[in-house]
């Protein structure tokens, strides 16, 4: 056994069994040693050791992973809020550990469109392989993400891709876009929306970057189109961004995004739509008091993904859809939650929109999470 999994395995085995009288006494609740500490880097580094062994001492993270995302909703607090960036660490580590490369990606991939822990692990899983990447300037990556077997697994992965080229190319912004746009156009646009979304992190050291020299901090000057991409620029901002004003309505949404046109407004709209709630109907209430564009931009940051596994609830939001944008927009991306099995048949209006939107499932999502 290799040095480091000894460790971890050793450690795992100290923490399941203790000892003597304690060992007899009641059992402590899942992370139990990670909940009591208050202070967030600590913390953060418990929870990253503490899921690893999980992982390990499963031995099957594709399986296990899954698992996990139940278990965290259940613990709730700073652990699910987090454990998609969490598991980004863990995956990168875990990759590191297991020699994972492009060709044995899929064994080690969730087994789960949930997009909390399993996602981040894939993605982590990804983020490693950015030199191997790199040497294929991206075609072996996207060839590996194209063999999973749905569809927002392979657009994770492709997201994934995204974060590590720009890691590859040491946090250099237009070679990670421009390895991307080399890529087919259905993998293209969310490959760079995973380059920015990695460089917006980056700006406060997080998630294992460090911040570029010089760097740009305005969303206004990067996403002005210079970099091709703009609304998959904006679409990530507004998660990492400074502390700002917060976004509670319409109306914030509009004050936020003033004064910018056409497609970089579009952009914002959508990105500044996904700091007003993690819940999906509370932004679609938002969305329902703006009007033309800035409807369907806000439409397009609503966090159907957190529906996964909820079919009724998939139907109750659908329905709320008061345009054709609407309509189409969400029948695709619950199609690609469902890999396909939404079904727009069950809608009374707007269900030819709905439909259209689904037969789309496959192109390029540029704003999706």
């Amino acid at each position: 056994m290799k040095p480091v999994l000894a460790l971890l395995v050793a450690a795992l085995v100290l923490c399941a069994a203790p000892a003597g009288a304690a060992a007899a006494g009641p059992s402590k609740p899942w992370l139990w040693q990670c909940t009591q500490i208050h202070n967030a880097d600590p913390q953060y580094r418990c929870y990253v050791r503490l899921l690893r062994l999980d992982i390990e001492h499963s031995r099957d993270p594709a399986r296990e992973l899954p698992r996990i995302d139940k278990r965290v909703v259940a613990v709730g607090g700073p652990v699910e809020a987090g454990c998609h960036v969490l598991m980004h660490q863990v995956g990168r580590e875990y990759a590191r550990d297991h020699h994972v490369t492009l060709s044995t990606l899929q064994r080690y991939v969730p087994r789960s469109n949930n997009p909390n822990c399993s996602a981040g692990f894939g993605m982590g899983l990804v983020m490693y392989l950015g030199p191997e990447i790199l040497r294929s300037g991206g075609t072996a990556a996207v060839r590996a993400c194209a063999t999973l077997p749905t569809r927002y697994r392979e657009y994770t992965c492709v997201h994934g891709l995204g974060h590590a080229l720009l890691r590859a190319y040491h946090g250099s912004l237009g070679q990670a876009v421009h390895a991307c746009r080399r890529l087919q156009a259905r993998y293209a646009p969310d490959c760079a929306q995973g380059v920015f979304h990695d460089y917006w992190i980056s700006l406060r050291g997080a998630d294992g970057t460090a911040r570029p020299r010089n760097a740009i901090t305005s969303p206004r000057r990067i996403c002005d189109g210079r970099y091709t991409y703009v609304r998959p620029c904006w679409y990530r901002y507004f998660l990492e961004r400074p502390i700002g004003l917060p976004i509670r309505d319409a109306a914030d949404l509009r004050r936020t995004c003033r004064g910018l046109r056409s497609i970089q407004r579009f952009g914002c709209i959508s990105g500044a739509t996904l700091e007003l709630s993690s819940d999906p109907f509370e932004q679609m209430r938002a969305c329902r008091a703006l009007r033309g564009l800035d409807a369907a931009a806000c439409t397009r940051g609503i966090a159907d993904q957190a529906l996964a596994g909820a079919p009724h609830r998939q139907l109750e939001l659908i329905r709320m859809c008061r345009s054709a944008d609407c309509y189409g927009w969400l029948g695709r991306t619950l199609a690609v939650v469902t890999n396909g099995g939404f079904r727009c048949t069950a809608l009374v209006s707007g269900r030819r929109s709905c439909e259209a939107g689904a037969a789309r499932m496959r192109g390029a999502l540029v704003t999706f999470s």
